[in-house]
Parts: structure tokens; sequence; C-alpha cells
């Protein structure tokens, strides 16, 4: 991704995430930005709970829309993808804070921790007026 696409995402402390529903409407919600506040590239990572709605539909179906607006300067991207979920000890122990232990994650192994690595494959996104569209 470009790095005015890099500068929206790390400037944003949050970003909204649209699922696809079991009953075919899509679902938004607020999720925290936090671990890719230091972000420069591709692919960004979020986390969840193995309970809740939005892994159980992302289970279904990975494909997914992140929205990120920067109040600021009043930009806006879209993003477009898929979610996949990780696996690997390691990513997990790098994206793991003592912090989460709030939401009951059980720590970077528990069986709660659902770490969500977002791969891009389209983005639209604005500066001022000014709409740019593409392929990552």
């Amino acid at each position: 991704m470009n790095d005015d696409i890099m500068k929206i995402i790390r400037a944003c402390t949050s970003v909204h995430l649209s699922t696809n529903g079991a009953d075919g409407y899509p679902e938004t919600r607020h999720i925290t930005n936090a671990m890719n506040r230091d972000a420069f590239a591709a692919p960004l990572y979020f986390m969840t709970g193995r309970t809740t709605p939005k892994y159980a539909q992302l289970s279904q179906d990975a494909r997914c829309s992140l929205y990120y607006f920067d109040d600021a300067t009043r930009h806006a991207l879209r993003l477009f993808g898929v979610i996949e979920f990780v696996a690997d000890a390691a990513t997990r122990n790098k994206y793991w804070r003592d912090e989460y232990e709030k939401f009951g994650y059980g720590g970077p192994d528990g069986e709660n921790f659902i770490l969500m690595r977002f791969v891009p494959k389209k983005y639209k996104y604005y500066v001022g007026a000014d709409m740019k569209t593409g392929e990552v």
C-alpha cells in the first residue's frame, strides 16, 4: 500500500470493520487500531475473541472491509480484503500485550485470543474531494 494510505491508517486510533452476516446483511462495528499504529505496510492485525459474532461471521465468509477516517485531516480510507486467522505462535506473541488480559483472552496462547490478519485486495480513499482507487 502506498504512503498516503499508511499515513491514514497510522493516524487513526479506531477503525470500522464490516463483515457479512449469516442473514446476508452487512454488519459494521468499531474496533481498535492499536496493533497498526506503527505499521508501514500491509498486512494489518486486529484481535477478537472466539465467542464474538465477528469471529463467527469471518469464519464463514472471510471477505470484509475496513473504514478509516482521520478527523484532523478529513481523509477517509476504505480497504476491501480478507481476514486470515493467525495460528503461528511467534506472530501471536509479537502482537500480544498484557493489557489484553482485561478482555479475557488468556494470553497469546489462549484459546479465546484470536489474532486476525487483514490482507487488503482493493482500496478507495479520499484526500479532500480527490478519490483514488486501486488494487493492492
